[in-house]
């Protein structure tokens, strides 16, 4: 390849990494990858090479592409993560790296909860798989995003801008995936003690471990990865405590066949709301910072509002070589959610404001407690998911091709999903469990139950791609994929009508995709796809009074992408367009006290993407990336709450910006490293139609990190938001206009790390 010798080598989604040269790799002795470290692995490992050679361009890119693509993608490797990145961030802040990705955690990065938009689509509309997994909540494809892999848990990201192909797996696939992949586990005894400093009193420590080869295992070789945070976070009385453990192990058996065992266990508790964001009112009394208070005479004393979550991830995964030409791969995974949940009613209401705007007193029996109207009301919210599944890959080599063929099967059990009332001023005891404030008093559901239900789903997914290469420079790919997707619920209580309902429903759909990847040169490729895509609806479109199952019809949508990557000696870039046609778009809404979900009808989402990076000298690189979104409606008549609406076409759908760019510079040399970055999110409007009341500015946030290394250590020090900017960033609709809540970019902030590698 003219120019150029290295790049990132590994698979993501089934695409190769190329790589163009004899490879030096490098990296600390914490988690070192060697160029042996489970090579292809059916397109779910990403090797962490942090490799040197004439391509600067390429190798400190902090976003790349690869010449083997078949969709947009942007690649994001550790060294990247360990530049640019908050130590103590989640997927959400990486991710955040690429174009057409808009996300900010309000709380600190890596501190509180956080979604990503990727071109418009909202979290539970595309894919998030971590080592080839989907994973997500049981109730709809959503994520947490602290819930399960802090920042020290992922080697590399890919994002896929776009459905993949037929093997590309997840319940959301037509809005893209977003791919994590866990860290490379070395050959060598090693390891590495790292802490963390920041701004709201933030503390982290990440002890690694790796045991390299053990001859008595028969060269079998672990990781363990334990991560510790404390922080008070950025909002007020927003503290969080999380705990993380991980274990990678890697065990030759006979021949070509090995076995991977991961676990990762994590725990997390956070004060908030379950209802969190400021209104006006709050933000012109306490300022942008506005989370929770110290006053227990008001919904938002932080003891009322705390959030414990216990999570698990595991999986086993066999592979090897059937015959010399057909290789084998099954994983068998499982993960597990508890959250349990204590809040107060509603934080934009005081107490008397929620009398009288339900028009009740607030009365506690047994125990001869009188009426009264000055305890805040609140209830206690339990939710737990066990998710197991299988997945199986077979890859049979011919002589003009690769036919990679296979089977998902998932199910997912959901219970109890629950919730009960209680008096958050008298806690925990008998009295305390008899708050109502209802207006919908059922016979025989107790006053204080506000529902407990049971759910699930069970799916399978035979898939087969057949990679035909038709010459040296092409490669066309067709696929198809059979999706069976069994949505039930079994409520004595059901959510929002507490009422019976015991249901379920089968969706049956074919998609069909078609990609090449076209060869210029060695260095530069074009690619095209076209791709169908599928969701199934959550079990919200059940939680709705005698749910009309035969109108219940998944969001489908079209793909129509084309692009192209270069890699040059002292330049890299990939840009592409795409358009995607999208129907049945279920939208949440809150008519008067009810929240609903409506069909939309269908939106077109079009833009264009790029990302660039030029090497100006051996040690100096500059980057750019950006895109332009349009996702509008395309309007409809329908009717929400029993009120016709009409919904006007042509406008921006809600909470998707209309364009993003980041512009940055980096110096790296054998000591040094330090870069200066800033991402920007295009306009944006909090609720459908563009109403001027919910109009978001375009917003931007400045991040400057130093990095300095010598012999065994690492030091890092680094500003995010170093202008202090504190714009709105999103808003959630009130039930009326003074109770809407507003989210705001942190204010200014600092880390500081020291890491010591042995």
């Amino acid at each position: 390849m003219a120019g150029a010798s290295v790049l990132v080598l590994g698979l993501a989604s089934g695409q190769a990494f190329a790589a163009e040269a004899p490879l030096a790799a490098t990296a600390d002795a914490a988690g070192a990858a060697t160029p042996t470290e489970e090579k292809a692995d059916f397109g779910t490992r990403v090797e962490e090479l942090v490799v040197t050679g004439a391509s600067g361009a390429v190798t400190n890119a902090p976003v790349k592409a690869s010449l083997e693509a078949t969709q947009p993608q942007s690649i994001i490797d550790r060294q990247a993560i360990d530049q640019f990145i908050p130590a103590t961030a989640d997927y959400t802040q990486i991710v955040n790296l690429s174009p057409s990705v808009s996300g900010t955690s309000v709380n600190g990065p890596g501190l509180g909860e956080s979604k990503t938009t990727l071109r418009g689509f909202q979290d539970g509309q595309y894919n998030v798989t971590y080592d080839g997994i989907p994973w997500g909540d049981a109730n709809g494809p959503t994520h947490h995003s602290t819930s399960f892999f802090p920042s020290s848990t992922i080697g590399a990201v890919v994002v896929d801008r776009g459905p993949g192909g037929a093997s590309q797996l997840g319940a959301a696939s037509f809005g893209g995936s977003i791919n994590l992949f866990s860290p490379e586990v070395a050959d060598v005894f090693g390891g590495s003690q790292s802490v963390t400093a920041g701004s709201w009193n933030t503390w982290m420590s990440v002890t690694k471990i790796n045991t390299g080869e053990i001859a008595a295992l028969n060269g079998a070789r672990a990781l363990f990865n334990f991560q510790e945070l404390k922080t008070d976070g950025a909002l007020t009385n927003s503290g969080a405590t999380a705990y993380n453990q991980l274990v990678r192990a890697v065990v030759p058996l006979v021949d070509s066949w090995k076995l991977t065992l991961f676990g990762t266990w994590n725990y997390t508790k956070v004060y908030t709301n379950d209802s969190s964001g400021a209104t006006l009112a709050q933000v012109a009394l306490y300022g942008k910072n506005f989370g929770l208070s110290t006053d227990p005479t008001t919904p938002t004393y932080y003891k009322y509002n705390v959030v414990n979550k216990h999570t698990y991830f595991n999986y086993a995964k066999l592979t090897g070589d059937i015959t010399p030409s057909l290789k084998l791969e099954n994983t068998l995974y499982s993960y597990y959610y508890k959250n349990d949940t204590e809040s107060a009613l509603d934080p934009t209401l005081s107490v008397a404001d929620i009398a009288a705007k339900k028009g009740l007193q607030i009365t506690y029996t047994p125990g001869g407690q009188p009426t009264v109207n000055g305890h805040v009301p609140g209830y206690t919210k339990l939710n737990v998911y066990k998710i197991y599944g299988d997945i199986v890959h077979l890859d049979q080599e011919l002589s003009f091709g690769t036919i990679k063929a296979g089977l998902w099967w998932e199910q997912a059990d959901t219970g109890p999903r629950a919730r009960y009332d209680y008096d958050a001023t008298l806690g925990h005891t008998d009295a305390g469990w008899t708050v109502d404030y209802r207006q919908k008093v059922l016979p025989g559901v107790p006053q204080y139950l506000e529902y407990l239900q049971y759910s699930g789903w069970n799916q399978y997914q035979p898939f087969v791609d057949f990679q035909w290469r038709v010459t040296p420079a092409l490669t066309v790919t067709p696929g198809v994929k059979y999706v069976t997707d069994k949505l039930s619920v079994d409520s004595d209580v059901n959510q929002k009508t507490r009422a019976p309902f015991h249901g379920s429903k089968t969706f049956t759909k074919t998609l069909y995709f078609l990609t090449a990847n076209y060869k210029l040169q060695d260095n530069l490729a074009v690619y095209a796809q076209y791709a169908t895509g599928f969701l199934l609806p959550d079990i919200s479109a059940m939680q709705v009074v005698n749910p009309n199952l035969d109108d219940l019809h998944p969001q489908e949508s079209t793909n129509y992408q084309v692009g192209a990557v270069y890699h040059g000696g002292k330049f890299t870039f990939d840009a592409d367009v795409y358009q995607i046609d999208f129907t049945n778009k279920i939208q949440t809404v809150t008519v008067g006290s009810e929240t609903v979900n409506f069909n939309l009808g269908g939106a077109t989402y079009k833009g264009v993407e790029g990302a660039v990076t030029y090497a100006l000298t051996d040690q100096v690189f500059v980057f750019a990336n950006g895109s332009v979104n349009s996702a509008k409606a395309l309007g409809a008549n329908t009717t929400i709450a029993g009120v016709p609406v009409t919904i006007v076409g042509g406008k921006q759908i809600a909470n998707a910006p209309k364009s993003t760019a980041a512009l940055g510079v980096l110096y790296h040399d054998d000591a040094w490293s330090v870069s200066l970055a800033d991402k920007y999110t295009g306009e944006q409007w909090g609720a459908e139609g563009e109403p001027a009341a919910y109009r978001i500015a375009g917003y931007h946030s400045a991040d400057l990190s130093v990095v300095y290394r010598f012999d065994r250590y690492r030091l890092e020090a680094a500003v995010y938001n170093i202008f202090d900017d504190q714009p709105v960033t999103a808003i959630k609709p009130g039930k009326t206009v003074p109770y809407d809540q507003y989210y705001f970019q942190p204010e200014r902030n600092f880390q500081v790390s020291v890491k010591a590698s042995f």
